[in-house]
């Protein structure tokens, strides 16, 4: 009955041993912590194993085989347990600690593979009976310290966290309770014909599987995020405090190309590919991300918005960071569609209504200078045949000037009313201009286009225009030029227009009307200008303009 109860108890150990293992290899997330963990089950897993066989030896070889299985998980499961500890409190072990925690196990089951030699492991190795040496004390005494030094490590870390009670005690008992059978069974204490400490791993072993599972004692959560991470649309990546990404979801390895492992330096180096050069503008994008959120241009052609999260532990050390990455196209691309159809039904309602003034000028003005000019017709035709020849000639002079200036009045309305209406057919700023620019006869006025024009200027082509005319005008009234450069420049956010002529130039600049308009019309419209002027050396006018507005929200 003994013996079948041991067995059952191997089998329960080595059973919950391969649960736990089971769920760190397929469901856990791959990091040092469950890769330790995973690595003690091994080893328990190793160590029962052989037992189960032990009552069916016959011949002291073949018990020594199967504590030659067995020892393999003796030997390495206190350096193990320590390093896991470690590793489980945020801690490193360097490569020196790790070589050092090997050799010793690795001496120590080096004297056992060879105790037939010295007779240092065991003093005499029989079927029925086993004499330990002074090396196996050492290796047991070495073994304890690993467990307890991990354990103390593990509990300072539940102090510090605050972890609840129930939890320490059933990762306390887990680790234990083997070490206090271990050593009740080697004392003598316990008279039980057979090793206690397997059969104790049952319960270690339950013990462990339902701090995994119950008492999150490898932080499940986390593990599990990395499903919810992965069927979420924003981009998502962790990095650890050695710089090294830790977690990269699927978004984000679409968006940035990026991998775990990557350095985390890269993953800036490809969110700042259309970003400028300059490290303090850097650095300050750094800062905004890290502050309210940046939105970049990716190299693939997405739009995100960057969002920048430094983890910190309770000392204020940094420990890792988080990069949220938001993909924002549609929405800046539905924004901008907005912005356009409000732009061209403003410009839409604004054409509508020039037009409908201009008619009306047109039909009232342009009437009645029409029939005014008739009127001064027919009074000199009529003063002249009944006053003849002995007409006052000043009189006539009058009528003559008068019917002039009504037929100029005529003539500027018309040429007013015309350009009103071509103003507000142009779609592009180059077609305006280069109109303007062929309507001008009295001198020369060359135009060069930097960039490419688009729709996306469109709603500025107005302002240009009419900035343009009055510079124009402004020109052939007091310059006396014979030449004028006129040079637009397409960018990105700014439209730059500069305007240069030959002329007289003045001392110094006065801004009447035609000048005033030229700074109301482009400070409604968001930009800047400037004009500049000295005896002799022309005119010059620098015009800004944005493009758009602040797109962040």
């Amino acid at each position: 009955m003994t013996v079948i109860l041991l067995h059952l108890a191997y089998l329960g150990a080595i059973g919950f041993s391969l649960c736990t293992l089971g769920w760190l290899v397929l469901k856990a997330h791959r990091n040092q912590v469950t890769k330790a963990l995973a690595v003690c089950q091994m080893l328990i897993i190793i160590w029962c194993l052989p037992q189960l066989f032990l009552a069916f030896v016959t011949s002291a070889g073949m018990k020594y085989g199967l504590y030659g299985i067995s020892y393999i998980g003796i030997s390495l499961i206190g350096s193990a347990w320590l390093i896991f500890s470690f590793f489980y409190c945020g801690k490193e072990v360097n490569v020196g600690g790790r070589l050092l925690l090997a050799g010793i196990s690795l001496f120590d089951y080096g004297m056992f593979l060879t105790n037939g030699f010295h007779h240092l492991f065991y003093r005499e190795f029989g079927l029925e009976t086993v004499v330990y040496g002074p090396v196996f004390y050492f290796h047991m005494a070495f073994t304890y310290i690993c467990v307890v030094l991990g354990m103390g490590a593990v509990l300072r870390h539940f102090r510090k966290n605050r972890v609840a009670g129930v939890h320490v005690l059933v990762i306390v008992l887990a680790a234990a309770v083997p070490l206090l059978f271990n050593m009740l069974y080697l004392s003598g204490a316990v008279k039980a014909g057979f090793d206690l400490t397997p059969p104790v791993f049952a319960l270690s072993s339950f013990l462990m599987l339902t701090a995994v599972f119950r008492y999150d004692f490898l932080d499940i959560n986390v593990a599990a995020s990395r499903h919810i991470f992965a069927s979420v649309s924003e981009g998502v990546i962790v990095c650890n405090k050695r710089g090294r990404v830790t977690y990269c979801n699927q978004a984000a390895c679409r968006l940035t190309d990026v991998k775990n492992g990557d350095e985390y330096e890269y993953v800036w180096e490809r969110l700042w590919e259309n970003m400028p050069a300059g490290e303090l503008e850097r650095e300050k994008a750094r800062g905004k991300a890290q502050d309210k959120g940046l939105v970049l241009d990716l190299p693939g052609g997405d739009k995100v918005r960057l969002k920048h999260y430094i983890l910190r532990d309770r000392k204020g050390n940094e420990t890792g960071g988080v990069l949220l990455l938001t993909d924002v196209g549609e929405y800046y691309e539905l924004l901008r569609q907005s912005r356009e159809l409000a732009v061209s039904e403003q410009r839409l309602a604004i054409e509508q209504e020039r037009n409908r003034i201009a008619q009306e000028v047109h039909d009232t003005t342009g009437h009645t200078l029409t029939m005014i000019q008739s009127l001064i017709k027919l009074i000199r035709i009529e003063y002249q045949q009944e006053a003849g020849d002995e007409g006052s000639k000043e009189l006539t002079e009058y009528l003559k000037q008068a019917q002039e200036l009504a037929s100029g009045g005529i003539r500027e309305l018309r040429w007013s009313i015309n350009h009103l209406r071509q103003c507000s057919a142009y779609e592009l700023v180059t077609q305006g201009v280069n109109q303007l620019a062929g309507s001008v006869k009295e001198m020369n006025v060359e135009v060069e286009i930097q960039g490419e024009d688009g729709p996306r200027y469109s709603h500025l082509s107005a302002v240009v225009y009419r900035c343009m005319r009055e510079a124009i005008t402004n020109c052939l009234k007091y310059a006396h030029a014979s030449h004028m450069d006129v040079i637009v420049k397409f960018g990105e956010r700014l439209i730059n227009v500069y305007i240069f002529d030959n002329g007289q130039g003045c001392a110094a600049v006065k801004e009447h009307h035609g000048l005033s308009g030229i700074r109301r019309r482009v400070e409604e419209a968001g930009g800047q200008v400037r004009f500049l002027s000295s005896e002799g050396e022309g005119f010059q006018i620098f015009i800004e303009l944005p493009v758009t507005g602040n797109e962040e929200t």
